[in-house]
C-alpha cells in the first residue's frame, strides 16, 4: 500500500514535499498533468479534472495543486479569472477528496493559504476557507491543512514580477517584528512548509504555527 497519494508533485511546495517522501523511504504514487521522465511510469497517473480516475487505496491523501495567480489577482480577480481559480481550488479539490473517501482514505493533507476564511472579503481567501470548509465535511480520520504566507522558493520566470521581487525584499527586511501571532504572515520557503506537513502528519498533530490539524 502506498503512504501518499500525491497531487501537485510539479509545483513549488508539492516538489519538495515529494522529495522529502523520498528522503524518508515512504512510498507514493503520483497523479500527474504530463508524465515526468524522473519518475517510473508505475508510479504516476495521469489525470484532469474532467478524467480523474478512481484512487487507490492508500494512508493518506496530499494535494498541492492551485490556479496560477499573479499578485494583482490574489487581491482582486476578473470573474473569468475567478471562474478557472474556483474550478481548480475548489471543485477538483474537493472532487479529488470525495473520490479519497470513497477509497477508504483516511487522512488527507492540503495546501491552503493564510487567512483563509469562508466569510473573507477577499475571494482568493474566502474559496480557500469554503474549500477547507467541505473537506472537513467529507468525514476524513485526520485533515491537516497548510496555511503558508508568501512561499519562497525557485520560481519559474514568467511567475516572478516586481509585486513578488517587493513582498520578497520587504517581507525580509521587517521579519524580525513578525511576532506572536503575526508570525504566521511571515515569507517562509517552500521546502519548509513540506517538511513541517509531514513532520506534522509523521506526529498526528501539528508542529507549527502554519498547520492546521482537524481529527473527527
Amino acid at each position: 500500500m502506498n503512504d501518499f497519494l500525491i497531487f501537485g508533485s510539479s509545483g513549488l511546495t508539492g516538489g519538495y514535499f515529494l522529495d522529502e517522501v523520498k528522503n524518508r523511504n515512504l512510498k507514493y504514487h503520483l497523479f500527474v498533468r504530463e508524465v515526468s521522465i524522473t519518475e517510473a511510469t508505475v508510479n504516476q497517473t495521469l489525470f484532469d479534472s474532467e478524467n480523474l480516475p478512481d484512487l487507490p487505496n492508500a494512508k493518506s491523501l496530499v494535494i498541492c495543486i492551485g490556479y496560477p495567480l499573479n499578485f494583482l489577482e490574489l487581491i482582486y480577480m476578473k470573474l473569468n479569472v475567478r471562474k478557472e481559480f474556483k474550478s481548480v481550488d475548489l471543485d477538483l479539490v474537493i472532487q479529488i477528496c470525495k473520490k479519497a473517501s470513497k477509497a477508504g482514505i483516511l487522512n488527507v493533507l492540503i495546501i491552503s493559504a493564510v487567512g483563509a476564511n469562508n466569510s473573507s472579503l477577499n475571494y482568493y481567501l474566502k474559496i480557500k476557507g469554503m474549500m477547507e470548509d467541505e473537506v472537513k465535511a467529507i468525514g476524513f480520520s485526520s485533515v491537516f491543512f497548510a496555511r503558508p504566507g508568501h512561499l519562497l522558493g525557485p520560481r519559474d520566470e514568467s511567475r516572478v514580477d516586481v509585486f513578488v521581487w517587493l513582498i520578497e525584499f520587504f517581507g525580509n527586511l521587517f521579519s524580525p517584528f513578525y511576532i506572536g501571532i503575526f508570525r504566521k504572515f511571515k515569507n517562509v520557503p517552500a521546502q519548509v512548509v513540506a517538511q513541517e506537513l509531514l513532520n506534522s502528519y509523521e506526529c498526528n498533530k501539528s508542529t507549527s504555527d502554519i498547520i492546521i490539524h482537524e481529527q473527527k
